[in-house]
């Protein structure tokens, strides 16, 4: 069984007839998928499309370069929260953040969030660009939670031993994995060999637009092909490797028991 641990199926390219088409393939290829948000109306439409198919399942999350228009609406947040499975996309970016208002902003609806996933026991998927995934991790560490997933970490490698040693997951993959370039092969490699096999968790993160479109069960198998080249072992092992990871850190969480019933 594939397991997809981070999906965004909200993406404005997937239409109106491209996304009905990925989400039947999910479904019918029975592929556990993490449905990402980046803001309140992306969530309510992962609700939406978690109705479409059992293997879906929504994350609430806000962007950090959409920190400003949520200047007012923490408490918001919070509630939604403390409702959702899981947490996501959340993070640190002043790199992508067009609206530099949103740039102070930041720190403080990330906190909103780590202090959500404490205190309700969530997993977390964090975006952590820039720059800023030292500081990112540090402000982490500082939280009582191992249920982070650090999304495809793009900082120096050596960082990731702290990760490992920390017990952070690390997630990794792209749509465009059968079609990197030299120098992203490399950037990728170096990274992904780093990262302990307890820890690594295997995700598609957006599909392709246009005429490019691939659905989740056509990409997923060229991820893992990809991934296991660079660790120097085989697709099924990489796939196997991702479950055991994913059902340790759903734990005995009683909101994702149906999700744990799926893979076991």
């Amino acid at each position: 069984m594939y397991i997809d641990t981070h999906l965004h199926l909200c993406n404005r390219w997937l239409d109106d007839v491209r996304r009905p088409k990925a989400i039947a393939d999910i479904d019918k290829n029975k592929i556990i998928t993490w449905a990402q948000s980046w803001d309140i109306p992306s969530y309510m439409k992962a609700l939406e499309y978690s109705k479409e198919s059992k293997y879906i399942f929504p994350a609430f999350g806000v962007l950090p370069w959409e920190a400003f228009d949520y200047k007012d609406r923490f408490d918001e947040i919070i509630k939604l929260c403390s409702e959702a499975l899981m947490l996501g996309e959340i993070g640190w970016d002043n790199q992508n953040a067009k609206d530099k208002r949103s740039i102070p902003l930041q720190r403080p609806m990330l906190e909103v969030f780590l202090e959500a996933a404490e205190k309700y026991n969530l997993i977390m998927n964090l975006h952590f660009r820039g720059g800023l995934e030292r500081d990112g991790f540090e402000l982490l560490k500082s939280y009582d939670s191992k249920k982070a997933i650090i999304h495809s970490y793009s900082g120096p490698p050596e960082m990731i031993k702290e990760i490992n040693e920390q017990g952070f997951y690390v997630s990794y993959g792209s749509s465009r994995y059968d079609k990197l370039t030299p120098s992203q092969t490399k950037f990728f490699r170096e990274r992904i060999t780093e990262v302990h096999e307890d820890l690594l968790i295997i995700e598609i993160d957006v599909l392709e637009r246009g005429s490019s479109f691939r659905p989740p069960s056509v990409v997923f198998p060229k991820i893992l092909k990809t991934i296991a080249k660079f660790r120097k072992t085989t697709s099924e092992e990489i796939e196997e490797m991702n479950q055991r990871n994913v059902l340790r850190l759903i734990g005995d969480d009683p909101k994702l028991q149906e999700m744990r019933n799926l893979i076991v």
